[in-house]
């Protein structure tokens, strides 16, 4: 009896080592997986976070743009030299049948000069002295000094010519016989006389300016520019 027993112990402690080796066995089986699979993991991470900085330094673009240059030319301004003197300038002799009846008188400004303009009626060229004169103007009718304002004076004198109708009488230049146009060198116009047809205007300026004289037609008319 004895004997069986200490048999069937034996074969028990025979079970209980095999079983204790097996779960031995399959506990360190699993440990190996499971540090394969951490491994694995930790490779497939690696890998893949190479690949993506790899990717990412390729993408990377630099692009630099150019300011945009641009050059804009300036006016170019062109100024003609005024080519007049300060020479008396005058005509001795009447061509055609000028006048004599003066019809107005205008100003004009025009950038380096400004203009004088005696309108007449009739056509041709009439006689004319232009010149610097002192005063005093006097008048030939009326024998009186007419007083003009400035500190040079071109007077103009015009054969024949008149402010109304020698046929008749009738006045026919209705304008002013002082005229300030507001445009320096001119300081006013002045009307001295017209006895006999010889008309007679004074022009004060600021002081001695080149000046030109013509005469030109439709109408007929005395243009004298003065410089400024």
């Amino acid at each position: 009896m004895n004997s069986r027993s200490s048999t069937l112990i034996a074969i028990l402690a025979g079970m209980l080592i095999a079983g204790a080796a097996l779960v031995a066995i399959v506990v360190l089986t699993r440990g190996d997986a499971t540090t394969t699979t951490q491994a694995a993991a930790t490779t497939q991470a690696t890998s893949t976070t190479a690949v993506a900085t790899t990717t990412s330094t390729a993408s990377t673009t630099t692009t630099t743009t150019a300011p945009a240059s641009t050059t804009t030319a300036g006016p170019t301004t062109t100024t003609i030299p005024f080519e007049g003197d300060t020479t008396t300038k005058s005509n001795a002799t009447q061509v055609g049948s000028p006048g004599p009846t003066l019809t107005d008188v205008r100003f004009g400004d025009h950038g380096n000069f400004v203009r004088v303009v005696f309108d007449f009626i009739g056509s041709g060229t009439p006689m004319y002295d232009v010149g610097y004169a002192s005063p005093p103007f006097v008048g030939g009718g009326s024998g009186e000094a007419v007083p003009v304002l400035g500190s040079a004076f071109l007077r103009i004198q015009v054969v024949p010519g008149a402010l109304y109708d020698i046929n008749t009488g009738t006045l026919v230049y209705v304008g002013d016989t002082t005229i300030d146009p507001g445009m320096d060198p001119v300081v006013e116009l002045q009307f001295v006389d017209d006895f006999e047809a010889y008309m007679t205007w004074v022009l004060g300026l600021t002081g001695q300016k080149p000046f030109t004289v013509e005469v030109m037609q439709d109408p007929l008319r005395l243009v004298i520019d003065v410089a400024k």
